[in-house]
């Protein structure tokens, strides 16, 4: 909170913005000021790895909405849960533009996080 980091990060995003151009206000504007400014008094911080918020990557976030169908898909859950469980994850980012399609079924990843976690949340779960 009140970090100066995150100030210099909105003022860039809000001089910069580019909607057509992936990455630029989201990593890419983490990684220009993170290297501007890494040496610099007053910007002390910690870099978290991609896991902390990032437990399955893009183009496996699919399964976090999906019950276990196999044993293969069933062990790759429960490592996942114990990852969310250790304290290596932080947050799940969810990647919309990929998971907006799916629809949370009973079982899954997604499902035990908001039955867990969540104090109000209406979702419709299909089976």
């Amino acid at each position: 909170m009140n970090h100066p980091l995150l100030f210099k990060f909105i003022e860039e995003f809000a001089s910069t913005f580019g909607g057509n151009k992936w990455g630029h206000n989201g990593p890419y504007l983490i990684s220009r000021f993170v290297q501007k400014v890494a040496e610099r008094p007053g910007y002390n911080f910690t870099i978290l790895p991609p896991m902390a918020f990032d437990p399955a990557g893009w183009n496996r976030i699919g399964g976090f909405f999906k019950k276990s169908e196999s044993n293969a898909e069933s062990r790759w859950v429960n490592a996942k849960l114990l990852l969310l469980i250790s304290g290596e994850t932080y947050g799940v980012h969810v990647w919309n533009r990929q998971s907006s399609r799916f629809s949370i079924e009973e079982g899954s990843i997604m499902s035990r996080l908001i039955s867990d976690n969540c104090v109000i949340w209406e979702y419709k779960q299909s089976s």
